[in-house]
């Protein structure tokens, strides 16, 4: 087995740094797109020599057809020899216990010769002859938006749904495994990806429902300093949708609490970094409130 995580990411310069290094030491190597960044995004990249030769760039990546970029980003992965993807944006983040069971689990679950896809599974009543059993090829996670109250906090939207509500965005598939997968060839706000049978992922009998396991997902937070053009509004202008306590067991990824990362707003307003030399700390209300 080969993990490979890929990333496309454009002007997410807050958060990039502690994606990658969150899933570094869960990947064989780190693929990264970047789709014309205009912020530090790239600089940020460039920087992170702690991550060694996992860490792959590619600048100037693509055009604005989303899904004929995912497409590259997939082939690219194959042509690396991946068996499985890790699907990271830019503003998610992973505890270490939620990619180290993951990972554990696709190894273990590896067959030499490997399952029949699908399994042939002849689900005859009282006939004892065994069969081939669970194929696992993609695990679905369960996305939490921290809360700007703080990171014991989380949206109150990410509780509302029950566990049974396999949909976006109470989970997101995002391990998935490269045998037969591609796209549906559908643009942005539509596309979505296929597996054996032309099965969508979501759907697909081979995908591994883990409602206990979450990652970060800073969506609504600042994710980037660029401004609309000719204005002084933020070009993602983040959403306080209010905060309510997060899960025991869901708790801050090691990679957030790392002295040498860059620091951004949300981490500053948090208390978890220092603002640089001579800036009063940022805070998160004037982000939300299209900021000074």
């Amino acid at each position: 087995m080969k993990l490979v995580s890929i990333s496309m990411v454009k002007n997410e310069e807050y958060w990039i740094w502690y994606a990658l290094t969150s899933v570094a030491p869960h990947v064989d190597e780190i693929l990264v797109f970047d789709n014309h960044s205009a912020d530090r995004t790239v600089e940020i990249v460039k920087s992170m020599r702690h991550l060694g030769d996992k860490l792959v760039l590619v600048e100037g990546f693509g055009g604005t057809d989303e899904q004929q970029n995912r497409e590259l980003t997939l082939a690219e992965a194959r042509r690396r020899g991946a068996t499985h993807v890790l699907t990271l944006d830019g503003d998610e983040v992973y505890a270490d216990d939620v990619l180290s069971f993951c990972r554990r689990l696709l190894e273990v679950h590896e067959h030499h010769p490997g399952l029949s896809d699908p399994p042939r599974n002849h689900g005859r009543p009282l006939d004892p002859t065994p069969t081939e059993g669970a194929l696992v090829k993609n695990i679905g996670l369960r996305p939490i938006c921290p809360g700007f109250a703080g990171p014991g906090t989380c949206r109150p939207a990410d509780y509302l749904q029950p566990d049974t509500d396999h949909g976006a965005y109470n989970y997101l598939t995002r391990i998935t495994s490269l045998a037969n997968l591609r796209g549906n060839g559908l643009g942005w706000g539509q596309h979505g990806f296929l597996e054996t049978g032309d099965l969508y992922v979501q759907s697909s009998p081979h995908t591994l429902w883990l409602p206990g396991l979450w990652f970060w997902h800073f969506s609504f937070h600042p994710r980037s300093s660029m401004r609309q053009p000719g204005s002084m509004q933020w070009l993602r202008r983040p959403v306080d949708q209010g905060s309510v306590p997060i899960h025991a067991h869901v708790h801050v990824p090691a990679a957030l609490l790392r002295p040498d990362g860059p620091g951004n707003p949300t981490l500053e307003a948090w208390g978890m970094t220092a603002p640089p030399v001579g800036r009063a700390r940022q805070r998160l209300c004037d982000f939300v409130g299209g900021g000074p």
